[in-house]
């Protein structure tokens, strides 16, 4: 603001006040000294801008230690119903606080809400960094003015920009439930997943799936990606690969198999890629959700701390390692 002062022949009260729309410098004063800030690469720090609000006694709205974790479900509260997506949540909310932090909910399904909007609302607040919460759609586009804010993505959903991103080891998953059941005494392990839930995973799970199968040729790794209108399709499929464990994300195959009559587990065992305390009778990887919105506040925070504001140079993918977890749903004991 110095710089800017100085180049503009007036004092720094001056430049931050018209940086700050104040109506007691003149409009056209204002506009100039704005200009002449850009051209100098001047941009506002919104930690600093909110500390010096609260100094100034504006304290209403100015909350600098408040963090944004964004959701863009159908329902602002959809996601809470989620296991996962809840204790992703709750991870990253009690991470906050013990680094000082606290955590609020924005949807970006509000009426009214824009990509726009949101970043006035987080700005003139003074938040200061942006958790992107998983989306329940692929290849989400968001255009938050990312120059103002620091910010880290949890997940595959959102593929533009290219932040900063925290996400499952979903490769390394399958080769893992792969590696188990194999140990268990399954021979022929099918991978059954809903063809969007694969997508919104960069396929990675299908990846693991085709890399077992290089790997181990003798033992016979198939995958079927199905959707609503080839979900009946799945029991035929089992039956003909000869499928003795079904390894899904989701229990839908599972139910699929029981309403055509298969006896699952037993006549076809089930383990999942998606493991929650609520049903531990399901075998499967334990994502970590806790582990994964800990880790996403972890980053965010030291890019706040650094001043990294915008969109990175190079944006880095911190992976999180799930673990197996057993259970009744697979009969055979190795």
């Amino acid at each position: 603001m110095k710089e800017v002062a100085a180049a503009a022949g007036v004092s720094v009260s001056t430049v931050c006040r018209a940086l700050g729309a104040d109506p007691r410098i003149p409009a056209e004063t204002r506009a100039r000294i704005r200009k002449l800030a850009t051209s100098l690469g001047y941009r506002p720090d919104p930690l600093l801008s909110a500390y010096a609000r609260q100094r100034r006694g504006k304290t209403e709205g100015s909350e600098i230690t408040t963090l944004a974790y964004v959701t863009n479900f159908t329902a602002a509260d959809e996601w809470m119903q989620n296991p996962f997506y809840s204790l992703l949540f709750k991870g990253a909310k009690n991470h906050a606080a013990r680094n000082g932090f606290r955590l609020e909910h924005f949807w970006m399904r509000e009426p009214g809400m824009t990509d726009k909007r949101l970043s006035r609302i987080l700005y003139n607040r003074g938040i200061a960094g942006v958790c992107i919460a998983p989306t329940p759609d692929d290849r989400n586009e968001l255009d938050l003015d990312w120059s103002r804010f620091s910010s880290v993505c949890i997940g595959y959903s959102v593929v533009r920009p290219d932040l900063h991103r925290i996400a499952p080891h979903h490769f390394h998953s399958v080769l893992a439930a792969a590696r188990r059941l194999w140990r268990l005494g399954y021979t022929r392990v099918g991978l059954c997943l809903y063809a969007h839930t694969s997508r919104r995973v960069d396929d990675l799970w299908l990846a693991g799936s085709l890399l077992a199968t290089r790997q181990h040729p003798d033992q016979p790794f198939e995958a079927f990606l199905f959707n609503d209108e080839t979900l009946s399709d799945v029991v035929a499929w089992v039956r003909e690969k000869r499928i003795e464990v079904v390894l899904s994300d989701n229990q839908i195959p599972l139910r699929e198999l029981q309403r055509q009559g298969i006896r699952a587990p037993g006549e076809v065992d089930f383990a999942t890629l998606n493991w929650i305390r609520e049903e531990p009778e399901i075998a499967g990887i334990n994502q970590r959700p806790e582990s994964l919105g800990a880790a996403a506040i972890d980053l965010l925070i030291a890019q706040i701390r650094r001043g990294e504001r915008g969109v990175p140079e190079m944006a880095v993918t911190s992976l999180v390692e799930g673990a197996w977890v057993d259970g009744a749903s697979l009969r055979r004991k190795g």
